[in-house]
């Protein structure tokens, strides 16, 4: 549904266009803006550079280290922004002030969030891309043999942390409240992607309980393990049910 149509919501194409833009503007003068991208792509190049991480392990079902923390290392980019930046921004424009005076204006909640939502979003495929082209290109990272699942799997990964990332959003008054409750999501979906220690390595039940959550779902349709169905129904009922409340809950202060 594109915005022109969007009569009721009096957001036009270039209306929307200015927001975006705006909203890029103020969330890359922030200094973690770099990390978002610098770090993940520093631990691909440090970890590409360990010798024993470049050999096969039969713990890891015969991939290498590296073959399996490229794509949970290329997940931190949509996680850091869904629970750190989306929130922490749109609460620091709550508690600024900001929000309450765009709300007599004739700008919509649905756009001010819409416009954020790109603008993250274009910074997380940015860096999903940067790190598995990386891992590819430089240290022979091979790719899944679903590539084309893995990318839907991705796809839905990303809008699913997105659509929780916005009900924090949606609700905290302050940056610190956005921080005190995207982060503890961000931590769970780096637990269960593997980032502190590989999935294959996991106890069988965690493994399973894993699939239930965003990017443990999107590891496992990387892998190839369990009911792909299952993880593409998981990221979707995840983006559609998050996207509605948080469209629901929003206030302007």
């Amino acid at each position: 549904m594109s915005v022109q149509a969007l009569p009721t919501l009096r957001m036009t194409r270039k209306g929307f266009r200015t927001l975006t833009v705006t909203q890029a503007k103020l969330l890359l003068r922030e200094p973690a803006a770099l990390i978002w991208l610098v770090l993940p792509v520093a631990m691909v190049v440090i970890f590409g550079n360990i010798p024993a991480f470049q050999t096969a392990q039969k713990t890891l079902d015969g991939k290498s280290v590296i073959d399996v923390y490229v794509p949970t290392i290329a997940a931190m980019v949509p996680l850091f922004v869904a629970f750190t930046a989306l929130p922490t921004t749109m609460a620091s424009f709550r508690e600024k002030g900001v929000l309450r005076r765009l709300s007599v204006s004739p700008v919509p909640a649905a756009g001010m969030l819409a416009a954020l939502l790109a603008v993250v979003a274009a910074v997380a495929a940015v860096g999903v891309v940067l790190i598995t082209s990386i891992g590819a290109l430089a240290f022979d990272v091979q790719a899944p043999a679903n590539l084309g699942t893995v990318f839907v799997a991705f796809l839905l990964g990303s809008t699913a942390v997105f659509a929780l990332g916005l009900i924090v959003a949606a609700l905290a008054r302050t940056a610190g409240e956005a921080s005190g409750l995207g982060v503890p999501l961000m931590v769970l979906n780096f637990f269960f992607s593997g980032l502190y220690f590989p999935v294959a390595q996991m106890p069988h039940v965690l493994q399973r309980i894993g699939e239930f959550v965003p990017f443990g779902a999107v590891m496992a349709a990387w892998a190839g393990t369990g009911s792909l169905w299952q993880h593409l129904a998981v990221l979707a009922a995840y983006t559609v049910i998050g996207s509605l409340v948080a469209a629901r809950v929003f206030r302007w202060e």
